[in-house]
């Protein structure tokens, strides 16, 4: 791809003369040249602009004052935006005043296609159907994806049943009056996968209709927003294949079967043996994702290499390179090459999963394509400013894709930076040399190849990564000070992995019967890929977890990196943008460190308690003014791979990067089914629990196997009883109630029962404790008052806990919960006496804020 024309000081005029009067900057005409040479950059400039602000304009439906006639907001947007593109063509003979009719009217449509994408749907949608409780319901969809099957969950101790998912089409639904016509997409999750189910067909399926669940933990992953971004308001949970009539069996169309064909030749030949190693070729092929991936994708991100796990523009330039090696071995005329090529860009698009980075990639090619086969000059930013404009008319939400936001934004800095970061690397190790020059020998001018590869290599890894470093913490909450030398260590690795899987596609289409071999020979980079990130995964602090920066550090930073751009030819300008680069770079490492942090933390001299939703379970985190973190069980029955997908972002949004100890109050799977992961990725320092947790682990299989992993890494546990004290933080003081020693009753008996105090202000812990502890806990009731009760056994009622709940006399009443309630939890809220009762299934995770003063402050994330 050509670069020229993106450098300012390449539209400088010459130097005047000596006496020649100075009337124009030389700078200002430089900026004027290059808007004036780039349309579409200010023009998706000012796209972005109106669809990042679409949400503070106001998008109600306006009402004319005297005839009650309606008019919706975009409408008015859009009127506004014509009236400032007739302005900006009438004043075309005045560039400037034409560039800002121009840069306004494509602001207000960024505004109106924003506004429709975002806010408007039919009066017929599906989401009226839907509420946040899943409801019964009958609807036939039109099947618009291929259905895949996702074969494991990744219990720790249980493997869970393959389910089916696709996105389908809403026609019509059943209600009292019949059948009635119904618009919108859906996702379909289906228990008992369907095996005769395929793209473009119509269905008619049973099942509960529903909300997409917001985000129930700070720092979690927000599935309501994420397909409300794609204008899916609802989702169809089917238990059975019974359930599901398949009406219409239409063609599923060219493209879709070309996209399963594709995957047909890339799978055959691959022994179950070899699975994880298909999924990966899978991934870096096409784009396919796994969930047997799991723990290759946490080594790429932890490393900061997932861009390479993507497809991305390298994929396509990679795969390009290759097909236009082929047309060159054959003695192809140019443009016949060209076409090719084109034509070869396009089906690996249409064919590979559809995202920002596919979608760039492909117009940027086709549009570099077309500008040589028009013998048109190529300019990078132009091309690049064309096809956000594209993707984000097709799809305005896109702009606040993570991956839009990185992929476009690292190619504009690559774009704007690389050759001068090149220049000035080069300057600095002082050894700049002629690119005229010819050395005489093989040696010389091998290890002169080298340097040149080895310097861009570096050059442009350390631009994409100081571009992408607040943009990876505001979506991630993370940096990856490894990643420019795990980048280019990975690099060629992955050339050869990509360059493996096309070649199994094409021999496999041509030899079926050498699948295998075809398939033995494509493994052996992903073999090497894969372990290759594993053991960059092992070195120390590859990935250190960082709270979303403030917008106003992020547009600061990007201000400094836009100061790099400056012409200029004063000596001292010249060397303060030499010291420039490693000066950001140092601010790039340790301004998140030091200002990011400090946004999340526990206010000065306070406690915070963080009961986690984790459905069927129970997980609470304390943090004390000493910065210390604690653990209070750490399991669920019904969410599986917590530590990625809860406690590990919710760790990270608050700040934490380690847990000093974890205390269970008892072996049962759902208070214990994390605590492995958990000690294993932060290096907990003691794991405390009840004597006779061992005595009730034997027949347990999770607690077992617990205790064995513990062992294995020489943290046994740690037992307390009742009157132990420990300090776990500065004026924190967690006291043990119960078990006593020697108590002889059952795992939920036996739990600990513990209170934390600061401030003067107690919050009790009684785990999962039944009438015979609750009992003999009330012949001294004294010690059970508290200011903050977790509910005991997640908010169930026994006969003893109306008395219980009474002796304890708290403020409020936190519990963790399932979605659905038993009847002896429905009992427990009857009998506590209109004390405020907090459950995790309404109100997502709860937090409890004490500060020294004693006062307590109780937030949920999700409001009443």
């Amino acid at each position: 791809m050509s670069e020229e024309g993106t450098d300012l000081d390449e539209v400088l005029p010459e130097e005047p003369a000596a006496d020649a009067p100075a009337l124009i900057d030389p700078a200002t005409i430089a900026a004027k040249e290059w808007i004036a040479r780039r349309p579409a950059v200010l023009a998706a400039a000012g796209l972005m602009i109106g669809i990042a602000i679409h949400a503070r304009v106001p998008f109600q439906p306006l009402e004319w004052a005297g005839g009650g006639v309606r008019l919706l907001m975009p409408v008015a947007w859009a009127i506004v935006a014509i009236a400032c593109v007739v302005v900006a063509i009438i004043a075309r003979s005045r560039p400037w005043r034409s560039c800002a009719a121009l840069l306004v009217a494509m602001i207000f449509a960024g505004i109106t296609l924003a506004q429709v994408d975002a806010f408007y749907y039919p009066a017929d949608h599906v989401a009226h159907f839907a509420t946040d409780t899943p409801r019964l319901a009958q609807i036939e969809l039109h099947i618009d994806q291929p259905p895949r099957v996702l074969a494991n969950s990744f219990g720790q101790y249980r493997s869970l049943p393959p389910k089916q998912v696709t996105l389908a089409s809403v026609t019509r639904i059943k209600t009292w009056a019949g059948w009635e016509k119904c618009e919108g997409q859906v996702l379909v999750q289906i228990s008992q996968p369907h095996p005769r189910l395929a793209a473009g067909q119509t269905i008619r399926a049973l099942g509960l209709l529903q909300r997409p669940g917001p985000a129930m933990n700070p720092g979690q992953f927000d599935w309501s927003k994420y397909y409300r971004d794609q204008r899916i308001l609802a989702s169809l949970q089917i238990q059975q294949a019974a359930n599901i009539e398949i009406v219409t069996a239409a063609d599923p169309g060219l493209l879709a079967r070309l996209r399963e064909r594709t995957r047909q030749l890339l799978a055959m030949g691959f022994p179950a043996e070899r699975s994880l190693d298909h999924a990966l070729l899978r991934a870096l092929l096409v784009g396919d994702s796994d969930p047997e991936l799991r723990d290759v994708q946490d080594q790429f991100k932890q490393t900061g290499t997932s861009h390479h796990l993507s497809i991305s523009g390298m994929h396509v330039a990679v795969l390009s390179g290759l097909m236009l090696l082929f047309c060159r071995l054959l003695r192809i005329a140019p443009r016949w090459t060209l076409l090719i090529v084109a034509s070869f860009v396009l089906v690996y698009g249409s064919i590979a999963m559809p995202s920002p980075p596919v979608m760039r990639a492909v117009v940027m090619s086709l549009a570099i394509a077309a500008g040589l086969l028009l013998r048109r000059r190529i300019d990078s930013i132009q091309i690049l400013a064309v096809a956000a404009i594209l993707m984000l008319v097709y799809h305005p939400m896109d702009l606040f894709n993570a991956r839009f936001q990185l992929g476009f934004g690292t190619v504009l800095g690559l774009i704007l930076f690389t050759r001068r970061a090149i220049e000035s690397f080069r300057q600095w190790r002082g050894d700049y040399l002629d690119p005229d020059f010819r050395e005489p020998t093989l040696l010389v001018r091998a290890s002169r190849k080298t340097d040149h590869w080895l310097t861009t290599a570096f050059g442009a890894g350390l631009v994409a990564w100081l571009v992408s470093i607040p943009l990876i913490a505001y979506h991630f909450g993370q940096l990856n000070p490894w990643a420019i030398p795990a980048g280019i260590v990975l690099g060629p690795v992955v050339v050869l992995a990509l360059m493996g899987g096309f070649a199994k596609v094409i021999l496999t289409l041509a030899w079926p019967s050498g699948a295998g071999a075809w398939a033995w020979i494509a493994t052996q980079p992903i073999a090497w890929t894969r372990h290759l990130v594993g053991w960059l995964a092992l070195l120390p602090k590859s990935n250190v977890p960082l709270p979303a920066p403030p917008v106003w550090l992020m547009l600061a930073y990007y201000a400094g990196l836009a100061v790099f751009l400056i012409p200029s030819r004063r000596p001292k300008w010249q060397l303060a943008l030499r010291f420039l680069p490693p000066g950001l770079c140092l601010l790039a490492i340790f301004l998140p460190l030091a200002t990011g942090r400090a946004t999340q933390i526990v206010p000065q001299h306070s406690m915070r308690l963080t009961l986690l939703a984790i459905g069927a379970g129970q997980t609470a985190v304390i943090q004390t003014p000493s910065d210390r973190t604690f653990m209070i069980d750490a399991g669920s029955m019904t969410q599986t791979d917590m530590v990625r997908k809860c406690i590990g972002p919710f760790l990270r949004s608050a700040g934490q990067r380690e847990i000093d100890s974890i205390f269970l109050t008892h072996g049962d799977y759902d208070h214990i089914s994390a605590v492995s992961d958990v000690v294993s990725a932060y290096d907990v320092h003691d794991v405390f629990t009840s004597p006779r947790f061992r005595l009730h682990a034997v027949g347990n299989g999770p607690a077992e196997a617990m205790l064995k992993s513990l062992d294995q890494i020489d943290r046994p546990p740690r037992y307390l009883s009742r009157g132990d004290s420990l300090p776990i933080g500065r004026d924190v003081q967690l006291d043990v109630l119960w078990p006593p020693k020697g108590s002889q009753f059952d795992s939920n008996n036996d739990a600990l029962v513990m209170k934390v105090t600061y401030g003067g202000v107690s919050i009790l812990f009684p785990g999962d404790i039944q009438e015979p502890a609750e009992k003999a806990l009330l012949a001294d009731p004294a010690q059970l008052r508290a200011d903050i009760l977790i509910a005991p056994h997640h908010g169930s009622s026994e006969s003893t806990t109306a008395a219980f709940v009474r002796a304890v006399n708290p403020k409020a009443i936190l519990s963790s919960n399932d979605r659905t309630l038993t009847g002896k939890q429905k009992t427990f809220e009857k009998i506590i006496d209109g004390r405020p009762l907090y459950r995790t299934n309404r109100c997502g995770a709860i937090t409890v804020t004490i500060d020294e003063a004693g006062h307590v402050d109780v937030k949920a994330i999700l409001p009443p």
